[in-house]
């Protein structure tokens, strides 16, 4: 369905005198994107990962309040490693935060294109679509986001007030605020500005049989460049 931006507004308005909406039992999980599936039910919407945006020519994304990060996207590298070969090469040693008495293996980090982050990665852009990571001049790994840049570049955004703690089963979400961010700004601009940064969210108990748990990597925008990133900006809640 293509939605129309009078229609979104009041699928919006409907939404927000709901009031705040509990996560069912069904849907919880400990996952970041908790709060856009919450709201792609409320458009009765089926999650959508494809290259389709979920309201016609509107991608919807929902956002905590208190979020310091707008995640655009996850995508995989598609040169150089792969995210888990950089978290063999390059992850370190820390004990888990929920359980001091275990020890993973980590890379938590944001890699940006101002400046080398503590790790030593910085990322540069070499055209109007990708986005590489160097380890000093060493490049090690790069995206291609021609048809993820089709899907984000108009987004309607929506701010959510929470209760309960977040990503718990008690959390709840009501939605106050929305936004209109239509077509994004040139990427190599984005890039070398700090507008556009790439988390790795990668950890593995130490001896653990199991795999590294893999959660991005997230293109993301932080919050407060948001009104950077995009040519136009608009409220519409």
């Amino acid at each position: 369905m293509n939605w129309t931006l009078d229609q979104i507004s009041k699928k919006l308005v409907e939404i927000n005198k709901k009031g705040f909406i509990q996560i069912p039992p069904e849907m919880f999980r400990r996952d970041e994107g908790i709060i856009g599936q919450i709201l792609e039910r409320e458009f009765n919407l089926s999650e959508n990962n494809l290259s389709v945006r979920d309201l016609g020519n509107f991608e919807l994304k929902g956002m905590r309040k208190k979020s310091s990060k707008l995640t655009l996207c996850h995508k995989t590298t598609e040169s150089g490693l792969t995210p888990i070969q950089v978290f063999n090469r390059f992850g370190y040693e820390k004990p888990s935060k929920r359980d001091q008495s275990i020890l993973k293996k980590k890379l938590f980090t944001t890699v940006k294109g101002t400046r080398q982050n503590n790790l030593g990665f910085i990322l540069k852009s070499s055209d109007s679509s990708s986005i590489k990571m160097f380890y000093g001049d060493e490049f090690i790994c790069g995206w291609n986001l021609e048809e993820s840049i089709k899907k984000i570049d108009q987004i309607i955004l929506v701010m959510a007030e929470t209760k309960g703690r977040t990503l718990a089963k008690d959390e709840r979400f009501h939605f106050v605020e929305a936004y209109l961010l239509d077509e994004l700004k040139n990427m190599d601009d984005l890039v070398d500005s700090g507008v556009i940064v790439i988390d790795f969210c990668i950890d593995q108990p130490i001896n653990s049989t199991k795999g590294p748990h893999d959660r991005g990597p997230h293109i993301r925008i932080p919050k407060i460049k948001l009104l950077f990133a995009y040519r136009n900006v608009r409220k519409i809640l």
